[in-house]
């Protein structure tokens, strides 16, 4: 005698044990098969490979002018960085950010008329609505020395991101932050190692600029010094 002439099921029954069969099959989770990966493309593969060991960073975002409204998005459309108002040379926002291969392949860069009407929304805090003035897009990824990147795998070190907006476009900067104890001073004087990109920022110690900072115009590629 089989359980179910002891204990005859109802209809209602026999769905809900049916559906929980189906739930526990392999390769199934809460009734749906799971969705495979697609394979990640050449470049993806090139990326992973380079920045393998690193999520993400410390991230510096400064501007050369009072920029209002600012999105950086990344390569996928995501925002990566918002901010109502950046104003030299104290405006400057010091955090974190994650990305799927270490840095963003590309940041795209928007922001608004001062003289526009703009608002904070959404969980992300974008900047939505207002009269958009710029629209920048320059390449991040490819640009990080694999140099760096072998150091900071061989002997740690954190590793620094950092954008200066420029009213012709955003500037894209790096480096490496190392113990003083284990790698000592950098040449400046600093213990920020591998300094690169479109810019650095000055190195000041109480109160003094004891190495100017400086920048690339992203359009003639003049050099300019700055004391911050």
């Amino acid at each position: 005698m089989t359980l179910e002439h002891s204990f005859p099921l109802s209809p209602a029954r026999r769905r809900a044990l049916l559906m929980l069969g189906i739930a526990l099959l392999p390769g199934c989770q809460g009734g749906r098969p799971q969705t495979p990966q697609p394979p990640l493309s050449p470049e993806d593969e090139a990326l992973k490979r380079k920045f393998r060991g690193l999520e993400g960073g410390q991230l510096l975002v400064d501007s050369l002018f009072r920029v209002r409204g600012l999105n950086i998005f990344d390569e996928e459309g995501r925002l990566f960085f918002a901010k109502s108002s950046l104003t030299p040379p104290r405006g400057r926002f010091r955090g974190s950010y994650g990305a799927d291969f270490g840095v963003p392949k590309f940041l795209r860069a928007e922001w608004r008329d001062p003289e526009s009407s703009f608002r904070a929304e959404g969980r992300n805090g974008a900047m939505l609505g207002g009269t958009i003035i710029a629209d920048h897009t320059v390449p991040v990824a490819s640009r990080i020395p694999d140099e760096l990147l072998e150091e900071r795998r061989k002997n740690g070190g954190g590793f620094r991101l950092k954008i200066r907006i420029h009213p012709d476009g955003p500037l894209i900067g790096w480096d490496l932050a190392l113990s003083w104890r284990t790698h000592g001073l950098a040449p400046d004087g600093s213990t920020y190692h591998f300094p690169g990109g479109d810019f650095q920022e000055a190195f000041i110690y109480n109160g003094k600029v004891l190495r100017k900072g400086w920048y690339i115009h992203p359009k003639t590629g003049e050099r300019f010094e700055t004391d911050w």
